[in-house]
């Protein structure tokens, strides 16, 4: 059994091991921060590229895919050749690494480029009001296993993964803007014209309506013996929808009361009662 050394001695083992820490860090500190100081510099001037064709190539390539990885395999061979730099440096032997790393680097690419299409990956994510399977809500939690989604009357459901992945999902946060659907019924000797304009003036009254993508529109979809069908639609920001839709219903039915040349059709049924009487 080996002899334990006195306490001073270990104290003094210890002291001479971390001033032989320090001595080696003093001796190769300028060199690994004039090391870092490319690493920034490299992923900065790649970054602005990157930003740069972001602007001026993107738009006219169909494959944005290839781009993509393009600039993150050179993101990681910069980290590579600066981490085999530095290693060097400090007298590490490195030509035995050197090619293996930058081949894994640009077989990993390849890998990526070709596989990352057939993973499966969901379509949304924490925070998104999504509908799937009928569950209507907000996103709050997603791992390997399951998701969870908070509905709006304050219940929370959570899906397994499999069964969300095989299911029809519509995701209402994907895009910034969603479409105003109203649909509003007049009588047929309502004047038609006049009835669409109002839907038009309240509309681009609210501040809340976009002219972009398009711009308050009306249609006639229906007419029958009961009254017209005039449908409007207007775009809005994600976040305003539900008020937006609501307001604007409270909006057009006031306006449509309000005048006297537009009323609404209402759901009625006539009977008629054929007396017989005989004598």
């Amino acid at each position: 059994m080996a002899e334990e050394l006195p306490i001073e001695e270990q104290i003094d083992e210890i002291a001479d091991t971390t001033f032989l820490i320090f001595d080696k860090l003093g001796n190769y500190g300028a060199q690994i921060a004039g090391s870092l100081y490319l690493v920034v510099g490299a992923m900065l001037v790649i970054f602005l590229i990157h930003r740069l064709a972001g602007k001026l190539i993107y738009p006219h390539i169909k494959n944005k895919r290839f781009i993509r990885v393009l600039f993150g395999t050179l993101y990681v061979m910069v980290l590579v050749i600066m981490a085999l730099l530095i290693l060097d440096r400090i007298g590490v032997p490195v030509e035995g690494i050197a090619h293996l790393a930058l081949a894994g680097v640009l077989i990993g690419s390849v890998v990526v480029f070709f596989m990352v299409p057939f993973i499966p990956k969901l379509p949304f994510f924490i925070g998104h009001t999504v509908e799937i399977g009928g569950i209507f809500g907000t996103v709050s939690a997603i791992d390997v296993f399951r998701v969870t989604i908070k509905q709006f009357d304050g219940t929370s459901v959570t899906l397994p993964t499999a069964m969300v992945m095989a299911s029809t999902i519509k995701n209402f946060s994907e895009i910034p803007h969603r479409r105003v659907e109203i649909m509003i019924s007049v009588n047929n000797d309502s004047d038609l014209e006049q009835t669409r304009r109002t839907f038009i003036e309240v509309m681009g009254a609210d501040s809340r309506v976009l002219e972009e993508p398009t711009p308050p529109t009306t249609h006639i979809v229906n007419a029958n013996a009961s009254g017209v069908d005039m449908l409007a639609f207007c775009w809005v920001k994600n976040e305003d929808w539900f008020s937006a839709r609501t307001d604007l219903w409270l909006k057009m039915v006031h306006a449509f009361n309000d005048d006297e040349r537009i009323s609404m059709s209402l759901p009625q049924q006539e009977i008629f009662v054929h007396s017989d009487v005989q004598s």
